[in-house]
């Protein structure tokens, strides 16, 4: 969705990013919504944030910068375009880091929504493999479901993990499937208790690339097994262990959970890898970009007001009446953008503090409408 990352301040720019499926569904079809959106860059940066790598992306000069990892974007004729690497997943809550109160219980735990991309199928064979080789981890695997199942060959995904595991295993191996307020039935304190009584986690996404659930993770100090493309959101001196175990293409999973589960994680120095992916540190990172950018690309300059750092790994995801539930704000991309252009600065500012920015213009708008409409009445 249109994220308000910082207020603008007088003649200084503010920041504002929106989605690859908002450009792609919404603006790239509406020429009028285009005009606004360039009519912001008087008072706005703007930026996209990418939801999904795009090795054959091409530069818009619509929007000024691309939130996406190294990797994730390859230009199709080699343009320069500025790029801010850095996006939802890095901005973990501190729930993730808060400090265990013991021993974890759970030794493996998985956090998947039941679509073809998380790799559900390998994950359920990973786990089955390992209790062949003689482990018996107590393993959770979090999954929201849809209305309608999107895992092909899986018909029905209960039926499938009952006839994966008997039932002594699934004493152990625990599917808990969520069917309400799809993709995101939980709030961040209460998934962040099933992290932090959590040993590993277990990424099984094969083409993955930058992903929140992983980075949670991360962000709680631990181990992560994974393939390749998922690894690829730490950086490159980090992947390593006890911090990320890779699976290789073509390979099996459990010798890699074998060797993350018989890992002492808690002697190693986890400060830079926390750091990565918690929401002050990266909050403080994306500022300083956003200043070195607007210089060598010379936007303007950039507000000095802190980064709206509330619920990013959220927010800079969220569409505009896209998506389901939480990950969609009920209000039109062209009448939040009028919102953003006529909104005074000071107002802004108060939006940015605020533990929801956008859902507080959306709630300020409603609730002036509601007067009008009241006032009116009374007129007539």
């Amino acid at each position: 969705m249109a994220c308000l990352l910082k207020a603008p301040d007088g003649a200084l720019k503010g920041c504002v990013t929106f989605t690859t499926q908002e450009r792609d569904l919404v603006i790239n079809k509406s020429a009028d919504l285009r005009a606004a959106i360039q009519a912001l860059k008087r008072r706005y940066v703007i930026g996209l944030h990418h939801n999904w790598h795009d090795h054959h992306f091409r530069y818009d000069p619509l929007f000024d910068f691309s939130m996406a990892g190294e990797g994730d974007l390859i230009e199709a004729e080699g343009k320069d375009f500025a790029r801010i690497p850095l996006d939802a997943c890095n901005f973990a809550p501190p729930c993730y880091s808060a400090p265990r109160a013991g021993e974890p219980f759970w030794d493996i735990l998985y956090v998947a929504r039941a679509v073809n991309f998380k790799g559900i199928p390998q994950f359920l064979a990973a786990i089955r493999d390992l209790y062949d080789q003689g482990w018996t981890p107590r393993v959770l695997f979090i999954c929201p479901v849809p209305e309608t199942l999107e895992i092909p060959g899986i018909a029905d995904l209960r039926a499938h993990f009952e006839a994966t595991f008997d039932p002594v295993e699934r004493q152990r191996v625990v599917l808990l499937t969520i069917d309400w307020d799809y993709p995101f039935p939980l709030d961040s304190d209460s998934l962040a208790f099933f992290y932090r009584n959590s040993r590993i986690f277990f990424h099984a996404a094969p083409q993955e690339r930058r992903c929140r659930v992983a980075a949670y993770a991360w962000a709680g100090g631990m181990p992560v097994v994974c393939s390749e493309p998922v690894s690829s959101i730490l950086p490159a001196h980090l992947r390593k262990p006890p911090f990320l175990y890779v699976v290789k293409d073509g390979m099996p999973a459990w010798p890699s959970l074998a060797l993350a589960l018989d890992s002492r994680p808690e002697a190693a120095n986890w400060h830079e890898v926390i750091d990565e992916f918690s929401t002050a540190g990266s909050a403080d990172r994306i500022d300083i970009m956003l200043h070195d950018l607007a210089m060598r690309y010379r936007w303007g300059t950039v507000a000095g007001s802190p980064v709206a750092k509330s619920k990013l790994d959220l927010r800079l995801g969220r569409h505009h009446g896209i998506s389901l539930g939480a990950n969609r704000i009920d209000m039109s991309l062209a009448e939040f953008v009028h919102i953003l252009d006529g909104t005074p600065d000071r107002k802004l500012d108060r939006a940015a503090e605020s533990t929801d920015p956008e859902l507080f213009l959306v709630s300020t708008k409603s609730e002036n409408n509601g007067f009008l409409n009241r006032l009116m009445k009374k007129l007539l």
